[in-house]
């Protein structure tokens, strides 16, 4: 084997000087785009004969073979397996077991799976593409060596890509978590939300043109129900941070149902209506008839938490109302109602400005929804679910990789997915047991339910749990 990949390199090597040679030194770009081309190719050259040397090798290997029951079948049946640098062309032999099975032994010994055309570092690459510009845009990357449907199977057949929380070193006294939702088109004429929450630990303002979050981690809960997308959320932000010296954690959002559920599980929360959204509802109500005039007033009674005098002002305007704009004042004294003290705590606290906003329109809709796109329900879950694993810092690997999937194993992860992700469940069966010392008294939250509106009904167990942990902290005199 060292002899002919030897020679290999050598004819590598003598390629190379040739090319600077004809091509010169004086065009930079264009030499080192030929040589580029010539290693590429060398080198499968060098792998080709390396597998080569291996399969004769296992030929040569009869009395080993023997034992193990192994005879040829056929010789030096081709095979094209594309990789990062470009078709690796190699010919192995096909061996019979006495049982009556097949192997292509070499393909198993370097690793190569039965039906897998790509190889998988090049999968990873063109996925990692695919989390920030189309399909064929990453198709393109490759050098025209996949199609941009590949890239899509590819995406769909991955496996699912997750942030693992490391405790963070330093724990400050207020936590800001921002929640939203993007909107997104599906196929057949459907439509979808994609819940995000973004956990930071404020906002760096010293750059007065641009502020920006500190410490940001990235969550979405396609595809997840309510219920265990709210546990997973608040079993990482407890497994990042010791929640014993968190005094309080401020949630900006828009008064959503699944967004107040997380209030629930978060010790000391303070809901902070968000500031893009508050603007939205004032201005819907300062354009009815009449009611301009009454905007500084309205505004007053808000900061000075006079919920009485809001009232009366919006009576007023509403002597002013046809049908139609009554109804519409009737909604807009309703959202009001239901988040004034969010709203109270927007106008009068002292809070970083709003970026819920911002934050999907980058993380999300930049991908998802900006364009006239429209998804599949599993496409758009395994898009949202890689955008933000890209957001958080990570990088798909081969291991994230599968060839295909077979109909059950799409089920499978259709099914995992909706029960919220494994490893943050772990993390908070964890925090149960480090909170109650391994014992479970679970009688005591049978009768429990879900405060009446919130989305998922009966409180499971992690849930009931992990909202008496956040009652009780800090939790010195728990045993």
């Amino acid at each position: 084997m060292k002899d002919i990949i030897t020679q290999t390199a050598c004819g590598l090597v003598e390629e190379i000087l040739k090319t600077i040679e004809k091509v010169g030194l004086s065009d930079l770009a264009k030499i080192v785009e030929k040589l580029s081309s010539v290693v590429k190719s060398g080198t499968l050259e060098i792998v080709s004969a390396a597998i080569g040397e291996i399969d004769n090798a296992v030929l040569a290997a009869k009395k080993e073979r023997k034992l193990d029951g192994l005879t040829v079948k056929e010789r030096n049946v081709p095979r094209v397996f594309t990789t990062a640098l470009g078709e690796l062309r190699f010919k192995r032999t096909y061996f019979s077991f006495k049982d009556g099975r097949n192997i292509y032994l070499v393909d198993h010994l370097i690793g190569i799976e039965p039906n897998e055309r790509l190889s998988k570092e090049l999968c990873a690459e063109l996925v990692q593409y695919a989390a920030s510009m189309s399909m064929q845009k990453s198709a393109n990357v490759a050098g025209g060596l996949v199609s941009r449907q590949t890239v899509n199977n590819k995406l769909l057949s991955m496996k699912a890509p997750v942030t693992a929380m490391e405790r963070a070193k330093h724990t400050p006294s207020e936590l800001h978590v921002f929640a939203d939702e993007d909107h997104v088109h599906l196929r057949p004429r459907k439509s979808a939300f994609v819940p995000l929450v973004t956990v930071t630990e404020g906002m760096d303002t010293s750059d007065p043109k641009r502020h920006k979050t500190i410490n940001p981690v990235h969550f979405q809960g396609f595809g997840m129900d309510n219920g265990a997308f709210i546990e997973n959320v608040t079993a990482a932000i407890y497994e990042r941070y010791d929640m014993d010296k968190v005094k309080n954690v401020y949630i900006h959002a828009d008064g959503g149902n699944w967004i107040t559920n997380l209030g629930t599980l978060m010790p000391n929360a303070v809901f902070v209506m968000d500031g893009f959204h508050l603007e939205k509802y004032f201005k819907k109500l300062f354009m009815l008839k009449g009611a301009s005039s009454y905007a500084g007033v309205i505004k007053k009674a808000v900061r000075e938490n006079d919920f009485d005098s809001f009232v009366r002002f919006c009576a007023s305007i509403g002597e002013k109302q046809d049908e139609k704009g009554e109804k519409a004042l009737s909604e807009l004294v309703n959202y009001f109602q239901n988040n004034w003290d969010s709203i109270v705590e927007r106008l009068t606290g002292d809070h970083p400005g709003s970026c819920t906003e911002p934050l999907v329109s980058h993380l999300l809709s930049e991908r998802l929804s900006r364009n006239p796109l429209a998804w599949t329900r599993e496409g758009l879950g395994k898009m949202a679910m890689l955008r933000i694993f890209t957001e958080n810092g990570g990088k798909v690997t081969p291991d994230h990789i599968r060839v295909s999937r077979s109909r059950k194993e799409r089920t499978k992860d259709h099914n995992a997915l909706k029960n919220g992700l494994e490893i943050y469940s772990k993390y908070a069966e964890k925090q149960i047991n480090e909170a109650f010392g391994g014992y479970h008294d679970w009688s005591v939250f049978e009768n429990e339910h879900a405060p009446a509106g919130l989305s998922y009904g009966k409180l499971t167990g992690t849930t009931a749990i992990l909202k008496a942990y956040a009652k009780l902290m800090p939790l010195d005199s728990v045993v």
